[in-house]
C-alpha cells in the first residue's frame, strides 16, 4: 500500500518538480558532521522502557564505520541527502520497476550525474507487488538502508540522522520509521496530539491558475480567506471532491474540528486514514500551516512510538540489510513482512522516531486528492525555499 505502485495519476512534471525541489534540496542545509574522533554521539535513553526513549534535543553525528544507502523505487526524482553534501547517505540505489521509456531515459540522466547512484534492474524478476519483494534481495550486507517513497514531498533535514541513529542505538527495533504525515496509524496520533487543524473545501467555486512553471498558488494558509459556511455543516470522510482544483480553507470557530473528516480518523492500518482522500487532504493542509507557523513541535512526542506488530506504512524507514538477507524469501508483500511478519518471528519491535518528520503525499486509495490545490501549494513552498537555497549555495561555490 505504499510507494510507486500506489502513486495516482497526476501531472508528471509536477510530481518530478516537487520531489526534486523540496525533498532533494531541503537536505542541503548543514547537517551535523563527524567530530574530530569520528565517533557517533548517540542519544541517551531516558528509560529501559522503549516507550520512554528521550529523542529530543540530541546531536547526531554520522560514524565513519556505518554505511547508509538510500533505496528509491524509481518513478520520480532523487533525494540528495548524500554524505558529499553534508548528509548521511553514502549511496542511492534506484530500483528499476517501470517499463515507461520516458522514465527510463530520465533515470539514465540521473545515474550519469552522480557517481554515488546505482541502478537495480528487476525487469527479469517480477513487476508490481512481486517486484518489491525481489528488490530487497539486492541489499548489501553490513549496510543500513533508508527506504524513501518517491511521493514523499517533504522531509526534515534531521530526519535521516534521527531514523538511522535510533536504529543504531536500538538494534531491538527491526525497523525504525520517520513520523510520517499521511500515514494511517500516525495520522490518528497527530489528530489526538493537536497537530491537525479544521479545514474544509470552500463553498464558492474559484478558478485556480494553471499548474505550470509560471503559475503560483501560495502555500501559506494566511494568504487565503477563512472558510465561510453554516456552523452545522459537516464534510464526511468519504464525500467526493466538489470540483477539480478546489482549495481547502481554515475554519476559525471553536469546536470546528467536529465538522471535518479528520474527526472520523481511526488508529487502524486499513481504516479511514488510508481510505479517505479528505482526511489526507486535511493532514496536508494542517502540516503546511504548522510549517508556516513554526509549530512542527506539535507532531513531536520526544519518544519512540511502538507499533506493537500493527502494519505500518513504510514510506520512510530504516532497516539493517543483514536482518533482511538472513530471513528471505518474503512470504508476503514487503510492507507486511517488514512491519508484521518478520518482527513477530524475531521478537523485535517497529519504532517510529516521532521527532523525524516526513510528509507522504498520497496512497492509491486517496486518488481524489489530485482534485485539490495541494500540489500547487507544495510547488510554491519549493520555489520559495528549496530553489532559493540551491541558487544561494551555487553562488557560494562559484564566488
Amino acid at each position: 500500500m505504499v510507494g510507486f505502485r500506489d502513486i495516482i495519476s497526476r501531472p508528471r512534471w509536477l510530481g518530478l518538480f516537487i520531489v526534486s525541489l523540496i525533498v532533494i534540496f531541503s537536505a542541503y542545509k548543514t547537517l551535523p558532521r563527524l567530530n574530530d574522533s569520528g565517533e557517533l554521539a548517540f542519544p541517551v535513553a531516558g528509560s529501559s522502557n522503549s516507550f520512554s526513549i528521550n529523542l529530543a534535543n540530541q546531536k547526531y553525528v554520522k560514524p565513519k564505520n556505518v554505511k547508509v544507502i538510500g533505496l528509491v523505487f524509481f518513478g520520480r526524482r532523487d533525494r540528495r541527502n548524500l554524505v558529499a553534501n553534508g548528509g548521511w547517505i553514502d549511496e542511492v540505489h534506484w530500483v528499476l520497476n517501470t517499463g515507461k521509456k520516458p522514465d527510463l531515459a530520465y533515470l539514465e540522466e540521473i545515474l550519469a550525474g552522480e557517481p554515488a547512484y546505482k541502478k537495480i534492474d528487476l525487469s527479469d524478476e517480477g513487476i508490481g507487488f512481486e517486484g518489491y519483494g525481489h528488490a530487497w534481495g539486492h541489499v548489501e550486507r553490513g549496510a543500513y538502508y533508508i527506504k524513501i517513497d518517491d511521493d514523499v514531498v517533504y522531509f526534515a533535514d534531521d530526519a535521516v540522522p534521527r531514523v538511522v541513529s535510533l536504529k543504531l542505538q536500538h538494534p531491538e527495533f527491526l525497523v525504525t520509521s520517520a513520523n510520517v504525515i499521511n500515514s494511517p496509524l500516525m495520522g490518528w496520533v497527530h489528530y489526538h496530539s493537536g497537530a491537525m487543524h479544521p479545514y474544509l473545501p470552500e463553498f464558492d467555486k474559484w478558478e485556480p491558475p494553471l499548474l505550470d512553471y509560471g503559475s503560483k498558488i501560495s502555500w501559506k494558509y494566511t494568504d487565503y480567506p477563512s472558510w465561510a459556511g453554516p456552523e452545522d455543516y459537516f464534510w464526511d470522510w468519504d464525500q467526493d471532491p466538489p470540483y477539480h482544483g478546489h482549495r481547502w480553507l481554515r475554519l476559525t470557530r471553536d469546536g470546528a474540528m467536529r465538522q471535518t473528516p479528520a474527526s472520523k480518523i481511526e488508529y487502524d492500518t486499513w481504516g479511514r486514514g488510508l481510505k479517505s482522500w479528505g482526511i489526507a487532504a486535511q493532514e496536508h493542509y494542517s502540516f503546511l500551516e504548522n510549517l508556516l507557523d513554526n509549530r512542527l513541535d506539535k507532531y513531536k512526542l520526544n519518544k519512540a512510538w511502538i507499533t506493537d506488530y500493527q502494519r505500518l506504512s513504510i514510506n520512510f524507514i530504516c532497516v539493517y540489510a543483514d536482518d533482511v538477507l538472513d530471513n528471505l524469501p518474503m512470504d508476503t508483500v514487503d510492507e507486511e513482512w517488514l512491519t508484521v511478519n518478520l518482527p513477530k518471528k524475531l521478537g523485535k519491535s517497529v519504532a517510529v522516531e516521532t521527532d523525524a518528520l516526513a510528509a507522504h503525499f498520497t496512497f492509491g486509495t486517496q486518488g481524489k486528492m489530485q482534485d485539490t490545490d495541494l500540489l500547487g501549494r507544495y510547488k510554491d513552498y519549493a520555489m520559495e525555499n528549496a530553489c532559493r537555497r540551491k541558487v544561494d549555495l551555487h553562488a557560494e561555490k562559484t564566488s
